[in-house]
């Protein structure tokens, strides 16, 4: 090779020819002498731990950040851990999901061997090789199964391998990891099993512990005697506080059938026929003035008056004397109608004549359930109205201040009202005692079914004494509320006002607006904003939470002072929007269905339906959040063609109402049923109304028919 000519400038080097031995010597710091030597060797093992080889920092990370070379890493390290038969399924968990977090959480490999029952784990860390097993077992202790080690069937303990140790399996024989080396001499835990996997409920259903025909009959009897030496230890429960005037008890039943037609039409019947051998009690003649439910407490009487009130509400003529005689109760009426104080003033009287003193019941007696926060909030403050012999009612809702609302109860209160979820978390902590509760209220027991609250209602009556008065309200009448009035309730008697059809309340004013799409929804709205007057108030409806957040902001950057209120928004900012709308801070509340029930603000003069309900019983709860307590009020619907599926029901429901019907929305009806029955005699499916392929609402290719 020439001598380097630093001054030619067309001088190029010829290249040099390396070895491999000479590349890594001079390139890989970390390759050992003694693995160069033998470079050139035929050993099998050594030449796979040299094509497999890199250097340790270089492995982690790669392993770490692309996942190259994982396999190498993670049998650095390995462990074995027997298992039983009916302990694979939960090793594995539901879709792999044990194994799945166990891999994430530790950083290592785990292999279930379902023929040998055998769970390996590896990795390329030790710690968290032994970490994983010992999740393991603890998954395995939890789930109420077992393992066995090598102890109990006789053979060797399996040991912890160190880099390339060998692990020991349950029948003596022995596998060696990648890594070469030697095995730890500690077998893990001594060789003594941490669990007696012989006394497990699997060895004593293969014993014939649990074999046989279950006896149903003698558990159902058996458990029937618990429950009553359990709840024979409660207080003696008194229910009836009613005593009824002459000139209600003599009132013939001609007067009383006027008068209760008088008053929107009440109907009232037992909902259940009555076992063999059962007698139902007569229901009591309605009442027509406050004196005669509550001359016996002059204190709540006088409470009464204060509010101004002149006469009781439909609902209230009827149930108060239900109520007070202590029958279970269902309350069917539109919203606004005076459900909550039907159910109140009772519970108030049920709870201060009980023969126990109250600083001695151990809890609350009244339990008031709601399926919003809005609505629970709205019943505390109903309840605050109404000071009778100091009883305190405590409020509890998820989105709350739980350590708060833990303060509160601790405190002590008569009256619990609570949303089912953050009433299961009380409970659960050992905070609420629902053993002490006499008078349970489930409000709007039909909006609770449709969010699901079932499950949570089912859990918290179990704990409840049997022998409580019940009282459901509800707006409709479904196969749901009636399944669980028919589990819970004892010979129920239901007041009902009006029909049981749905129906909107007659003192709204229904208008409805045909649109094109949403570009003319907004337009149509500022300009009702625009022209509303000083003493407007308006909540505006929408179907999803996003299209409240930017309904909001956009009618705010038009220059309206607007407030929002949904699910996701922080209870406090939720609280704060009703207080705003409430005081005339603001007077434009945009909201979704979550305000549609139990939102109680009176001088409501208009609901705007941005975007129409998916059903037609949340259109009739949102119309019923204005023209409440004897006002008027006005509610207009922007309808388009997406929302074709609900013009026959809408029809409906104006009819009732007396409202104007526009000819359009009945061209919208006979167009979709026609297309409904095309469809079905084509056997194709339907737009997103009734399934089928497409995104309108035609089936196939989704085109979409012209309203």
């Amino acid at each position: 090779m020439s001598e380097l000519d630093w001054d030619d400038p067309n001088y190029i080097e010829e290249p040099t020819n390396y070895s491999q031995s000479t590349y890594n010597e001079k390139y890989d710091d970390n390759y050992s002498r003694d693995r160069r030597a033998n470079y050139g060797s035929n050993n099998k093992r050594d030449r796979e731990q040299r094509e497999g080889y890199c250097s340790s920092k270089r492995r982690e990370s790669y392993d770490r950040d692309n996942g190259c070379f994982a396999k190498n890493a993670e049998h650095a390290y390995s462990e074995s851990l027997k298992i039983s038969t009916d302990m694979v399924g939960r090793v594995i968990g539901r879709g792999g999901s044990n194994i799945t977090r166990i891999q994430n959480d530790f950083t290592v490999r785990v292999n279930v061997d379902k023929v040998r029952l055998l769970v390996r784990v590896s990795g390329s860390v030790k710690v968290n090789v032994n970490n994983a097993i010992d999740e393991i077992r603890k998954q395995i202790h939890s789930d109420g199964g077992g393992y066995s080690h090598p102890a109990e069937s006789g053979g060797n303990g399996y040991g912890r391998s160190s880099a390339g140790g060998y692990g020991r399996y349950e029948d003596g024989s022995s596998t060696r990891s990648n890594g070469g080396g030697r095995s730890s001499q500690n077998s893990y835990g001594g060789g003594r099993s941490n669990y007696d996997f012989s006394s497990s409920t699997a060895d004593k259903a293969n014993d014939g512990d649990l074999t046989g025909t279950i006896d149903w009959e003698a558990l159902n009897k058996a458990s029937e005697i618990a429950q009553a030496a359990r709840w024979a230890k409660c207080p003696q429960l008194t229910k009836h506080f009613y005593k009824e005037l002459p000139e209600v008890a003599n009132l013939p039943e001609a007067e009383v059938a006027r008068l209760r037609l008088d008053n929107n039409n009440i109907s009232v019947s037992h909902v259940f026929e009555a076992q063999e051998g059962e007698i139902l009690s007569p229901i009591p003649n309605p009442v027509w003035a406050f004196e005669q439910c509550f001359a016996e407490y002059p204190d709540l009487l006088g409470e009464i008056q204060k509010q101004g009130f002149t006469k009781p509400s439909p609902i209230q003529c009827q149930a108060w004397p239900i109520l007070l005689k202590g029958h279970d109760m269902i309350g069917i009426a539109q919203t606004g109608t005076g459900k909550t104080l039907a159910f109140l003033l009772p519970g108030m009287i049920h709870t201060e004549y009980q023969s126990t003193p109250r600083g001695t019941r151990g809890g609350a007696n009244v339990l008031i359930l709601a399926p919003t926060r809005e609505l629970a909030l709205q019943i505390e403050m109903e309840v605050k109205k109404y000071s009778f012999r100091n009883m305190k009612a405590v409020c509890v809702y998820g989105g709350g201040n739980r350590k708060m609302q833990i303060s509160d109860v601790e405190r002590g209160a008569e009256i619990i009202i609570c949303t089912p979820g953050r009433l299961n978390d009380l409970v659960q902590a050992g905070v609420i005692n629902v053993s002490t509760i006499t008078y349970l209220v489930l409000d709007e027991a039909d909006r609770m079914l449709d969010m699901g609250f079932e499950p949570q209602i089912r859990k918290v009556l179990l704990d409840i004494r049997p022998d409580r008065q019940t009282i459901m309200t509800s707006a409709t009448w479904p196969p749901g509320v009636r399944r669980l009035a028919q589990s819970y309730m004892k010979n129920p008697i239901q007041v009902c006002v009006g029909s049981l059809d749905l129906a909107a309340t007659h003192s709204v004013n229904q208008f409805i607006e045909l649109l094109q799409d949403d570009k003319d929804k907004f337009h149509m709205l500022r300009k009702f904003v625009k022209n509303m007057s000083e003493t407007d108030k308006i909540i505006v409806f929408c179907g999803r939470k996003a299209r409240a957040d930017d309904l909001s902001s956009d009618l705010t950057l038009n220059g309206f002072a607007t407030q929002c209120i949904h699910g996701n928004r922080e209870q406090s900012d939720r609280e704060q929007a009703i207080a705003d709308i409430k005081s005339g801070l603001v007077r434009i509340l945009i909201a979704t269905d979550v305000a549609s029930r139990g939102l109680d603000i009176e001088d409501i003069t208009h609901v705007i339906n941005y975007d129409f309900p998916r059903n037609i019983e949340e259109y009739v709860h949102r119309v019923g959040r204005t023209g409440r307590a004897g006002r008027r009020g006005t509610s207009i619907s922007f309808i388009t063609r997406e929302d074709w599926a609900m013009a026959k029901e809408l029809i409906q429901i104006l009819e009732e109402a007396d409202q104007k019907v526009p000819e359009e929305l009945r061209r919208m009806s006979t167009r979709f049923s026609e297309m409904k029955q095309r469809r079905a005699a084509e056997g194709g499916g339907g737009g997103r109304s009734f399934g089928g392929g497409g995104r309108g609402f035609g089936g196939g290719g989704g085109h979409r028919d012209r309203f």
